[in-house]
Parts: C-alpha cells; structure tokens; sequence
C-alpha cells in the first residue's frame, strides 16, 4: 500500500514538472512565481503556529532576567555600593548630574 501511495506522488510530480515545462515562458513566470507565493504563505502559517510556544518562552525568559537585573541593582544601590536614587525601576546616579554652570 505504501509502495503504491509513493509511486503515484512521483507520478503525479513527474507529470505536473512534465506540464510546467511545455508552458509558455510567461505561464511558467505566473506559476512559479505563485508557488512561491503559496510556499511562503504556508511557511509563515506554520511558524506562526509553531512558533508561538518559542516565542512566549523567550518573553517570559527576558522578563525574569529583566526582574532579576533590577533586584540585583536595588541590592546593590542599598547595600551602599551605588550612589544615587531610584525612580520605579529607573536608577539615576548622582555622578550624572553635572553642576550648574555660571552666566
């Protein structure tokens, strides 16, 4: 049964390859050019179907990293290694602030 399935999928190939080439230049530009079409259509449907789980595995993966920066950041700011001030999430140094300069 197998067997039978596969030679008629290469029949089928060969025959539709065989047709493709007797077509005139400009049929065979549209035809290839909507298979491409087609092909890249399919591709962007399958990873977006696919691809979804990856996706929402890096976004959850960098806002723990994010988080984890900033707790390191806060830890340090108040064990005293950091001079400056916090603002949310924001940490402004004080070695930023530039003095005023005269008129």
């Amino acid at each position: 049964m197998f067997h039978t399935v596969l030679a008629v999928i290469g029949l089928v190939v060969c025959i539709a390859l065989a047709v493709h080439m007797a077509l005139p230049y400009r049929w065979r530009a549209r035809v290839d050019a909507s298979v491409a079409r087609l092909g890249g259509w399919m591709q962007a449907q399958l990873d977006r179907a696919v691809g979804w789980r990856r996706r929402q595995r890096q976004t959850r993966a960098a806002a723990l990293e994010a988080e984890r920066v900033i707790r390191r950041a806060q830890e340090s700011a108040q064990n005293g290694r950091l001079d400056g001030e916090w603002d949310g999430n924001v940490y402004r140094p004080k070695s930023f602030e530039k003095p005023k300069k005269p008129h």
